[in-house]
Parts: structure tokens; sequence; C-alpha cells
């Protein structure tokens, strides 16, 4: 095939895509028709659609680990619904559309890659990794010239889930230089940590122990960050794994699963663990 009937092709598929795409747009209005729209689509707003985002989301995430390229797409589809909802819900309250959205997105895009859109030229991964790096942190000094860094902090994160909001926090602190040097450091702190968690069950405080174990949770996700490690993705992979050991404990146990003692389930267990570990060895 020659690179100008690639083209062709190319650009007959992105017509049939912004068709496509006109058609979803019309489709979302419609839900959100004020008089014969979706009575549940209506009454939604951006806080009470975060559960379905984070759902689609680990869907999504669950997609891609199992490998399947169907599912995939589907669930893209239902992360591109909130997206679009989001949007729909901000034109009705007058804050932003789906124009904007759009418009910013390349803005950013045109912005961070300039060896792209300004000039064509070949740079290296790290090059770009600095570039991006370099650029989105001259944006964010010109957003918050006026204001502290833990005051936009605390505007930024109040709404988010916590776990992304830890995550915003450590890496915008390390880049004013408070951050971990070694892996070593955080252990300590986490032993300090879960040291000052076990004092305060023992003083029976239910403040201090929620207090301290928050204090754990904290340094955990530092960790995960310092390891460049998504932490939830690493708990799905967790809770996978235990169910799969689960799964084996159940069908050892049978119908007296309820009947084991604390004893029989650590015995179970390691029998499990060693009879996965032989299959995917």
């Amino acid at each position: 095939m020659s690179s100008n009937d690639r083209y062709n092709l190319q650009k007959n598929s992105d017509l049939e895509t912004l068709e496509s795409f006109k058609i979803l747009i019309s489709n979302v209005k419609s839900l959100k028709d004020k008089t014969w729209g979706c009575p549940w689509q209506k009454i939604q707003s951006h806080k009470s659609l975060i559960p379905f985002l984070n759902e689609e989301s680990n869907e999504f995430i669950d997609a891609i680990y199992e490998k399947n390229t169907d599912n995939i797409c589907e669930e893209l589809g239902d992360l591109l619904l909130q997206v679009m909802l989001h949007s729909e819900i901000g034109y009705e309250n007058k804050e932003f559309e789906l124009n904007d959205v759009i418009n910013n997105l390349n803005k950013k895009i045109i912005n961070r890659h300039p060896y792209i859109f300004k000039k064509k030229e070949k740079v290296s991964l790290e090059k770009s990794q600095q570039i991006w790096e370099n650029i989105k942190n001259s944006e964010k000094q010109a957003a918050y010239i006026e204001s502290s860094i833990s005051k936009n902090l605390n505007l930024k994160i109040k709404n988010l889930p916590p776990t992304v909001g830890t995550d915003k926090i450590t890496n915008v602190v390390k880049e004013c230089g408070f951050k971990w040097e070694s892996t070593d450091q955080i252990f300590e702190k986490l032993e300090e940590e879960i040291h000052e968690l076990k004092e305060a069950i023992k003083s029976k405080n239910d403040s201090e122990i929620k207090n301290e174990y928050g204090d754990i949770y904290f340094t955990l996700l530092n960790l995960s960050n310092f390891l460049k490690i998504n932490p939830e993705s690493a708990l799905q992979k967790t809770n996978k794994k235990f169910l799969d050991r689960f799964s084996i404990i159940e069908h050892h146990a049978g119908d007296n699963i309820k009947k084991q003692t604390p004893q029989d389930f650590q015995r179970l267990w390691q029998i499990a663990k060693q009879k996965l570990k032989r299959k995917n060895s």
C-alpha cells in the first residue's frame, strides 16, 4: 500500500470519527434534556458522578490487565461518557463546555511538546520528559504565583479521593526540595509511625489511632510515589491474588469453610500459596 493510500484511509477514518462524535454530542444532550431527558441523568452533578468515574476507571484498568481488547474498547467508551457528562454539566452550570475541555487539552499538548509543534526536532525519551516537567512546572508557578503552596494544595485536593490528593501533595512538595532521598528513609519513617500506632492502640485513644493509621497510609503512599508504583493498580493485583488463593481454600474446605479454625486457615493458605506459585512458575 502506498503512502498516499494510507493517508486517504486515515483521512476517511478521521472523517467517520468526527461524524460519530457529532452523534455522541447529540445523544448526551438528549440524555440531559430538561424536558425529555433521562430522569437519573438530569439530577447528576460533578460530585455525584465521582463513584461512577472511579468504577469505570477501575474496570478499564482490569480490562488492560486481562488483555481483553473488546473490554478495553468498551471501557474507554464508558470513560468518554464520563467526560461528556461532566462537560454537559459544566455547560448547564455555566462553568465551561466541551469545547473548552478540548481546547485546553489541545493547548496543553502543543505547549508541552515544542519539539513537535514549534519546530521539528528529534529528542530522546529523557529529554522529552525533562521538557514536559519544565513546562509543567513553569505553568504551575504562573498559576500559583499569588498564593502559597499549601493554600493551593488545600484547594486542589479538597474534592479529590484522598489517595490522589496524597500523590499531588508529594509531587508538588518534592519540586520544592521536600523529598525522600531513599527507600531506607521511608522505611524508617514507616517503622516510627507503626510504633506510634501501637502506642495509640494501647492507650485506646480512638482519635489518636485514626491519626496514626492515617500517618502510616500517607507514608506508604509516599513509598509508592518514590518507587513509581500506582497504588490502586498494585492493590487491584493483590485483591485478585488474594481471591485466587481463597478460591483454592474454598475448594479444599468445601462445605466446611465456615467451620475452619484460624490454624486451619493458616495451613490452607500456605497450600494455596504454594499451589499458585507452582502454577505461575
